[in-house]
């Protein structure tokens, strides 16, 4: 792992003092309105997420009391309005792919056990217990800072719910009131969601029986438990029998997804409260268990894809290994949300959308154009074929749409639904694209600037501001410290000379360092910092941690198995390392992005361009990392600038 980009560099680096922070807050909001700026969004995986100090357990959590500490100091150096928070399903040892996950099930992996240790959990886990998970890290513990280690998540996640089920039901047996406070909410949501959750268990609990998720492989009954070939008498006797076989997995399996619905409900309320949506990534596939579970919703040996003539070795055909849904059973649902005439797979759907309405303030919809034109491929013998199928027109997304009006209530605004987003990526995109063009806002990268996936061109092709989201890349591109270092890089920079008729020089710094740089250094920082720009020009917008950190990882390399995938992570002392990167010219620095949108859209509001300005040249500069560091220096009258608006 490269850890070039995030050594920690104590003497550089300059944070706001507390008095300057509000200054700093007031500035990045009024520049925002100033440039039209309707919704900043994070984009975040759990695993991206820092640990607290002394209780890293190897993976972070959206979840945990971290998680608040942090998004307050992302709101207050980027102002961002929501989070995008990417698949939070089960995930399997071997296949870290949280696109790979359930879902309606969350992933135990991770739960933040620190709040077990509270009233509200009835004190299931003492604080020693977290501590010692930190303290007895037996791998490298620099290395935890940067990258998650699955290996040990799984192993000691699940081993310490397990320690935790046990002392809530011993805790019960002795009437602990704590405990009986938290039955009567587990026993609710058992009861809430019994139809998705005991197909979940019983799968696990067969999966344990065979020793293996291939249901393929179990017997007759027990891999067609949910299918029409089964009469609902012998489904009945046979789900009683695997209830009174596995009793305790089964009710250890409820209490860990109660468990993790509940943290769920925690943070997005908290995140509500704080004046951020949370937004949802809904899969275009479905787990194993899910399959199982809804057998006759799917097509035996037909797979989600997509065309791709970098993939000659399999036809053209990127190869998902996602089992494809049977829309032969999809029913019909019109603009109006009926129902009543949804088959199977309609039905299935509209469950799914629904339930992550119930979580979320609104979704993104991965590989949105699979809704409408899905490409599905067979695999005979090692053989990639596309099959055709009859495009869809607007039936999933009616479905979809119906499931947010039923599901979020006055919360949803029928005219200008802003709670659905759709990935529109792709070479079988365009009918998706047209049909629901200025309806759901669509998600665009400016990584692909080649194609046109501009800010300046979505206007030009007739799309209204605010209908469209930009960033410079997702989790599947190459991470800005990488793309500065590209051939295309140049034709980016041009294409933003050009659309904006600006000279690349706004994108300079008056430091010294920069001044210093070579020619080289110098393009690329002018290079990242006009990329960040660019979104900014536009009212909606998003960026990713890594990117924002100026971190050299990236999250994901599409379409390969690779050591590094879906780990990297944010480190414990978060704001120290955030203000290092910015006075070595890495990362988002905020008022530098916000002073070069207002230059590139030629605003005359000189004010906020000189305050952005200064503000960011402080960034930029050496001194304290952190804000009480900032505040000690300046009650000792050894800061050099002091930044007020």
């Amino acid at each position: 792992m490269n850890i070039k980009t995030i050594s920690v560099y104590p003497n550089f680096g300059r944070a706001f003092t507390t008095n300057e922070k509000q200054s700093y807050k007031k500035l990045i909001n009024d520049t925002k309105k100033e440039l039209g700026i309707k919704d900043t969004s994070a984009i975040v995986f759990d695993f991206n997420v820092p640990s607290e100090k002394g209780k890293n357990t190897a993976i972070g959590t959206t979840w945990s009391d971290s998680m608040k500490k942090f998004t307050s100091f992302l709101q207050n150096m980027t102002g961002i309005n929501s989070i995008q928070l990417e698949p939070q399903g089960k995930i399997t040892e071997g296949n870290n792919s949280p696109y790979s996950g359930t879902n309606f099930a969350f992933g135990t992996h991770i739960i933040d056990l620190e709040k077990l240790t509270t009233k509200e959990y009835a004190n299931l886990l003492s604080k020693s217990e977290i501590k010692n998970l930190d303290i007895y890290y037996e791998g490298d513990k620099l290395k935890r800072e940067y990258k998650t280690d699955y290996n040990y998540v799984f192993n000691i996640q699940r081993k310490t719910l397990h320690n935790a089920f046990q002392k809530y039901q011993s805790n019960l047996i002795n009437n602990d009131q704590n405990a009986i406070n938290m039955s009567i909410q587990f026993e609710k949501f058992k009861t809430e969601n019994k139809n998705w959750l005991e197909k979940e268990c019983l799968f696990q609990a067969l999966t344990k029986k065979y020793g293996n998720d291939d249901f393929n492989q179990w017997e007759e009954i027990d891999k067609n438990l949910y299918s029409c070939n089964i009469t609902k008498e012998q489904r009945d006797k046979r789900i009683e029998q695997l209830k009174k076989e596995y009793a305790n997995d089964i009710e250890f399996e409820s209490f860990m997804q109660f468990i993790a619905d509940k943290q769920q409900k925690e943070s997005r309320e908290y995140l509500n409260n704080n004046n951020i949506k949370l937004y949802g990534d809904c899969l275009i596939g479905f787990s194993q268990s899910e399959i199982w579970a809804n057998k006759d919703c799917f097509r035996e040996n037909l797979y989600y894809g997509g065309p791709d003539f970098n993939c000659p070795e399999t036809n053209n055909i990127q190869t998902w290994g996602l089992r494809a849904l049977d829309y032969s059973l999809l029913g019909t649902c019109d603009k109006n949300g009926d129902l009543s005439q949804l088959g199977k797979t309609g039905k299935f759907l509209y469950e799914k959308y629904s339930a992550f309405f119930k979580r979320y303030d609104g979704v993104r919809l991965d590989a949105a154009w699979q809704l409408v034109t899905p490409f599905i491929y067979q695999n005979v013998k090692g053989t990639y074929e596309e099959v055709k199928f009859p495009e869809i027109d607007y039936t999933i997304l009616n479905i979809m749409h119906a499931a947010a009006k039923n599901t979020l209530g006055d919360k949803f605004n029928e005219n200008n639904p802003e709670n659905i987003m759709l990935e529109l990526i792709g070479m079988s995109a365009d009918k998706s694209r047209a049909m629901t063009k200025n309806k759901y806002p669509h998600l665009y990268t400016t990584a692909y600037a080649e194609y046109d996936e501009r800010p300046v061109k979505f206007i030009e092709k007739g799309y209204q501001n605010d209908k469209f989201y930009t960033g410079v890349g997702s989790h599947d591109n190459n991470s800005l410290v990488n793309m500065a270092k590209y051939k295309k890089r140049s034709q980016h920079m041009q294409d933003i000379k050009n659309d904006f008729n600006i000279n690349e020089s706004i994108f300079d710094f008056k430091n010294q360092e920069f001044i210093n740089s070579n020619d080289e250094i110098k393009f690329q920082e002018r290079y990242r910092t006009a990329k960040f720009a660019e979104i900014f020009t536009s009212a909606k917008q998003f960026f990713t941690l890594p990117d924002m950190f100026g971190m050299s990882e990236r999250i994901n390399i599409s379409g390969k198995s690779h050591p590094d995938n879906w780990s990297v992570r944010i480190p414990s002392d978060y704001e120290r390392f955030y203000f290092s990167q910015l006075s070595k010219g890495y990362g988002l620095n905020m008022p530098k992005t916000l002073s070069s949108a207002l230059k590139m859209k030629h605003s005359n509001n000189n004010r906020l361009i000189e305050k952005c300005d200064e503000a960011a040249e402080i960034l930029r500069s050496e001194g304290p990392l952190t804000e009480n560091e900032a505040n000690l220096a300046q009650q000792k009258g050894i800061l050099k600038d002091i930044f007020k608006y």
